[in-house]
């Protein structure tokens, strides 16, 4: 049975905040936090920010998606090699994160750098 894609939201009034220059300390302290193995994460390529969106609820999230390659140890102590986890990012805080390539039915994933923006 197909799955429904999820109604894309009109993104012409959406508050993403501002650029998030600290993106990469924001993904790793949530991933400090949030992870097992936390002191031993290796981090590989973090992607730079590019507007998104998620839903939440009945509602939508929007912010900045960053994409990032973390391996964390096993049980055994041993690394699982890199796992792709996506992060929203609004404000200061990561709002939401996701280790699969599907946002929601119907919006995927997309690790690819966003363009910092222009400085004046």
């Amino acid at each position: 049975m197909p799955v429904a894609s999820a109604p894309r939201p009109s993104l012409a009034h959406a508050d993403f905040g501002r650029y998030p220059p600290d993106y990469k300390a924001l993904v790793r302290t949530w991933s400090e936090s949030n992870l097992k193995g936390a002191g031993e994460l290796q981090f590989g390529h973090v992607s730079r920010p590019r507007r998104d969106w998620a839903p939440d609820g009945a509602g939508t999230l929007y912010g900045w998606s960053v994409c990032a390659m973390i391996s964390a140890p096993n049980t055994y102590g041993e690394y699982t090699g890199p796992q792709t986890f996506w992060f929203l990012i609004h404000g200061d805080r990561v709002v939401t994160i996701r280790q699969s390539d599907v946002i929601s039915p119907g919006h995927r994933v997309d690790c690819s750098d966003g363009l910092a923006p222009a400085t004046g």
